[in-house]
């Protein structure tokens, strides 16, 4: 007689075996490509692919609408959700990894908030690279690496910034890495899984949309005796939480945040500060942030930008006092 967790098991398989048929052969064999980081599909049917040898292609490859929609409803039964065509038009799920293909961020749009549907595949990392991975493949310089170990161990609160697809998690990974060594407990905070951590002592919180967020898990793991606390990207009102946090005790923490600069990541925390503050909070900022490191894409190559240090903030000319990391 089949037991319930055979029964879960066979549905799983079943699940797996309509998603793979949906996706065909050459998104598999894209999937399964080291080379490759991740896929998307435009509204024009299109498909491209991200490489690490050479940035963005188009595979020539043109898919269905229905298909896509195949596979985007076949990703939504994997991650156990329901898509709302009517409110929701969307998916954001994660793609639990399996022997056809690695774990992956999964995002889609669906009609009539786009023409076609459409959907990014972002395969996430297998390997952690070490910080001492990033000065050998010319990321970071040796200075630098020294400066963000020495920040690690003196319990700096560092955010990772940068744009779209710069590696700001990567790098975070990396940082993550080091601080795994220090064998405090961590806690480590994110919407979606990306972060990869070995550290012997830690708890991974992920938010439950639409009931429990980021601000709402923040909460939850000052309750949960961190020593440092991580979030995976800070977006919006849990900054202000998030600074707060690293300001009371829980110093050494690390988070990553969208911006075009080193400085203006500061600017950045302020906006998502201002959504439930009616100040900017530049004295929270500049007490709680120790350090900030930018790193960029340029073309296919990734580099350390900058790294500054803050050191207060100056009232009477409205400017963070920073030191610049050469």
């Amino acid at each position: 007689m089949e037991t319930a967790e055979e029964n879960l098991q066979e549905q799983e398989k079943k699940r797996i075996h309509t998603l793979a048929n949906s996706m065909g052969p050459k998104i598999l064999e894209f999937l399964a490509d080291s080379n490759i980081s991740e896929l998307a599909l435009n509204t024009d049917t299109r498909l491209w692919i991200d490489t690490f040898s050479q940035g963005w292609i188009d595979t020539g490859i043109k898919i269905l609408p229905s298909t896509a929609k195949r596979i985007i409803l076949g990703v939504a039964a994997m991650a156990s959700t329901t898509i709302d065509m009517a409110d929701k038009p969307f998916l954001e799920a994660e793609l639990k990894p399996c022997d056809l293909w690695p774990k992956c961020r999964f995002q889609a749009e669906l009609p009539d908030i786009v023409d076609n549907p459409s959907f990014n595949i972002r395969k996430h990392g297998k390997n952690i690279f070490s910080l001492d991975d990033y000065v050998k493949q010319g990321t970071m310089t040796q200075r630098q690496k020294d400066i963000i170990v020495e920040a690690i161990h003196n319990h700096a609160n560092i955010i990772a910034a940068g744009g779209t697809s710069s590696g700001k998690t990567t790098l975070l990974n990396a940082i993550l890495k080091e601080i795994s060594s220090t064998g405090d407990r961590l806690v480590i905070i994110e919407d979606t899984p990306e972060l990869q951590c070995t550290a012997p002592n830690h708890v991974n919180l992920k938010t439950q949309k639409p009931y429990i967020d980021m601000n709402e898990l923040l909460r939850m793991s000052l309750r949960i005796s961190p020593r440092r606390i991580i979030v995976g990207e800070v977006r919006g009102k849990e900054a202000l939480t998030m600074l707060k946090a690293w300001n009371t005790g829980h110093d050494g923490g690390c988070a990553t945040l969208h911006s075009d600069s080193a400085l203006e990541s500061l600017y950045r925390l302020e906006q998502m500060v201002s959504e439930i503050s009616i100040t900017p909070q530049q004295r929270t900022i500049s007490q709680a942030v120790d350090m900030v490191i930018y790193i960029k894409k340029e073309g296919i190559k990734r580099a350390i930008k900058e790294i500054i240090k803050i050191n207060g903030y100056d009232h009477v000319n409205q400017e963070y006092k920073i030191d610049q990391i050469k």
